[in-house]
Order: structure tokens, then C-alpha cells, then sequence
């Protein structure tokens, strides 16, 4: 009853503090092991972590990587957290808002337990041009984003275009216990690797959304009817051929190989004023 009473104390005190991005702290030790285990760092990485907190995730990293650059927005964890890295040259300690703040430019990796509220933004800004050099990540999520971000299809044309660039995968299901406070659903840890061949060039990335939203704006119609008003007759006979797209095969469950093939075939083909406009 003792310890109940003690771990209750300590959520509530959690609570009370700054938590205005939808931080919720981990604290179970097996699944901060699984989070660094699955990051697999090496003396050359560097790490940037989003969302440190009070450092659980952070002196773990640095035991591993070559450098760890921590952000954190609140300024009394930011405080204990310089004092505890005051004498560890690995750990550069950032206060602020990672929405405003500029990524590394040369290779890093991500290991975080990101604030929830604002897991689209911070992917945003991974996955786009603005994450150029960033490599893989492995991230806590919210366990309903985890699964859209995993699961085998999709009809979000910005997941899809993410796709083309980088693999997604569930590593482990994070129960809502292991936070304080506690989030309303349960958690996620989600491995992202950025392809060794992208399926679409990342210069292409603005184009092939355009592209993406325009097929799946009838998701169950067939991609040979969508892509009518793309291609001329002929030219999509060829796509399909190319692609191996059966007519009857419904846009929204196009591989991502498919995906890659129309586009590619799109944009050497089809002349500019008949692409989807962005």
C-alpha cells in the first residue's frame, strides 16, 4: 500500500509541473532498455533526443553514441539536466522548442519520447527537406499513430510520400502505466530507417504528394479510372504494364512499388500542364 501511495505522490507531482506540448515522462527501466536497445548506437552517432525531460533517456544514449544533443523546452528540467551533464562532453543540453529549432546538418539518428501533442509536426520536420541528415530514429508514439504510421496501406498522401523515403516499423507496444502522468491511451516505440535507394528522389517529394492526393481522392475507385485524367489511352496502358497494375486494382491498394512506377512513369512521360497541381 506504501509504495501505491508513493507512486501516486510522484504522478501527481508531474502534473503540476509545465506540460503544455503533451510531454508525458517514462519512467519503466525495461522499456527505456528497449527504446536504447533498438536504437543500436554506435561510438560514431550522434543522437538527438526531443523531448528530454529529466534524462532517463539521455545519460542511457550517451553511454552508447558519440554525441547526444538533448532539447527540452522546460527550463527547471533543463536546469537539473545541465547540472548532471555539466561533466560529460557528449551531452550538449538545448533549451527550447524543437519546432524552432534548426537540425544538425550532418548525420544524426533520433532516440526520444516525444511530446504526443505534436508527433505530426515533429515528423514533418524529420522527414522533410529540413531532416536531410537525419538517418533513423526510433520514437515513443501515441499507439493509434504508431499503427497508421505501420500499417500496410494508407490513404494519407503525406504518409505515403514519407514512404517513398524512409521504412516504418512497430517495434513494441508501450503500456500507459509506463508514464507519469500517465497518457489516456497506450504507447508505442516505432523504428523509422531512411531507405538506402529511395523509391522516389526527395526532390520529387512536393510533386508526388500532389500526384498521391490526386489518385486517392477515389481511393475505391480503380488507379486505371483515376489515372484517366492523367495519362492519354496509351500512355496508361503502358503505366499499368510497367507498374503491373491490374484495371480493376483499386487505387488504395497500390504497393508502394506501383506508387513509385506510375509517378515515374508520370513525369517522363505526361506532359507538366497534365500533372496534379500541388
Amino acid at each position: 500500500m506504501r509504495r501505491q501511495n508513493k507512486k501516486h505522490r510522484t504522478i501527481r507531482k508531474c502534473k503540476s509541473g509545465p506540460n503544455f506540448t503533451g510531454q508525458h515522462l517514462l519512467h519503466n527501466p525495461q522499456t527505456i532498455r528497449q527504446l536504447i536497445e533498438a536504437a543500436r548506437l554506435q561510438p560514431a552517432d550522434t543522437v538527438l533526443e526531443i523531448g528530454a525531460g529529466k534524462g532517463v533517456v539521455t545519460f542511457r544514449a550517451a553511454e552508447k553514441a558519440g554525441r547526444v544533443i538533448a532539447v527540452e523546452i522546460d527550463a527547471s528540467f533543463v536546469e537539473a539536466l545541465r547540472s548532471k551533464a555539466k561533466h560529460d562532453p557528449k551531452i550538449k543540453i538545448i533549451q527550447g522548442d524543437i519546432r524552432k529549432i534548426r537540425l544538425p546538418e550532418r548525420p544524426f539518428c533520433v532516440v526520444a519520447n516525444i511530446p504526443f501533442s505534436i508527433t505530426t509536426v515533429i515528423l514533418e520536420k524529420l522527414l522533410g527537406y529540413e531532416g536531410k541528415a537525419f538517418q533513423r530514429g526510433v520514437l515513443i508514439l501515441e499507439k493509434g499513430a504508431a499503427q497508421r504510421f505501420t500499417e500496410r496501406s494508407t490513404q494519407d498522401p503525406r504518409l505515403l510520400m514519407w514512404r517513398m523515403n524512409f521504412l516504418f516499423e512497430m517495434a513494441a507496444v508501450v503500456p500507459r502505466t509506463h508514464f507519469a502522468p500517465p497518457p489516456s491511451v497506450d504507447a508505442a516505440i516505432v523504428t523509422i530507417a531512411r531507405r538506402a535507394r529511395p523509391l522516389v528522389p526527395a526532390k520529387e517529394g512536393r510533386r508526388f504528394a500532389a500526384f498521391a492526393a490526386y489518385v486517392l481522392s477515389g481511393p475505391r475507385r480503380s488507379a486505371a479510372d483515376v489515372l484517366k485524367g492523367i495519362f492519354t489511352p496509351a500512355q496508361l496502358k503502358a503505366a499499368l504494364k510497367k507498374a503491373k497494375v491490374d484495371r480493376e486494382q483499386t487505387a488504395a491498394s497500390l504497393s508502394l512499388e506501383q506508387w513509385a512506377s506510375l509517378f515515374q512513369t508520370m513525369i517522363q512521360h505526361v506532359v507538366p500542364c497534365r500533372w496534379p497541381k500541388g
